[in-house]
């Protein structure tokens, strides 16, 4: 799939310097941050980040001792205008997609919004958005 990138879930402690210390790990290993969500309970957090290199990243912070998963995850391009976002939940809304969950980030004018859908509906949820014109965003863009 040329459309799914490969997301890191990384599951930190709730304290003071965990995320520094997730931050300072990819810096120091050369690895760009294209994207990150960071999420929180009583008792840990649980970052969500696209980065340049996700197989170097998921290997050097497990060496480190942080738990890390891959999701796939699909990213749309979104015009800076009202009812952009809406189109794009509605597509899936129509297909019958449930959306676990978003997020987006912005380069230049055009925001990307970041998708995760169950697993046996990704490639449904990726023909709803394009059979509405959809800009679908390649992998390839946030990789090295």
């Amino acid at each position: 799939m040329k459309c799914a990138i490969k997301q890191l879930s990384v599951f930190l402690e709730n304290k003071a310097g965990e995320l520094s210390e997730f931050t300072g790990i990819l810096s120091k290993n050369h690895i760009s941050i294209k994207s990150i969500l960071l999420a929180d309970s009583t008792d840990f957090g649980l970052i969500r980040t696209i980065v340049d290199n996700p197989e170097k990243a998921k290997t050097v912070l497990e060496d480190e001792g942080f738990s890390v998963r891959f999701t796939d995850v699909f990213g749309v391009k979104i015009e800076d205008v009202v009812g952009s976002f809406d189109k794009a939940v509605s597509a899936l809304s129509k297909a019958g997609i449930n959306i676990l969950y978003t997020y987006s980030f912005y380069e230049a004018n055009t925001g990307i919004f970041i998708f995760s859908v169950d697993k046996d509906r990704f490639d449904d949820a990726i023909v709803a958005l394009q059979a509405q014109t959809i800009e679908i965003v390649q992998a390839k863009h946030f990789y090295m």
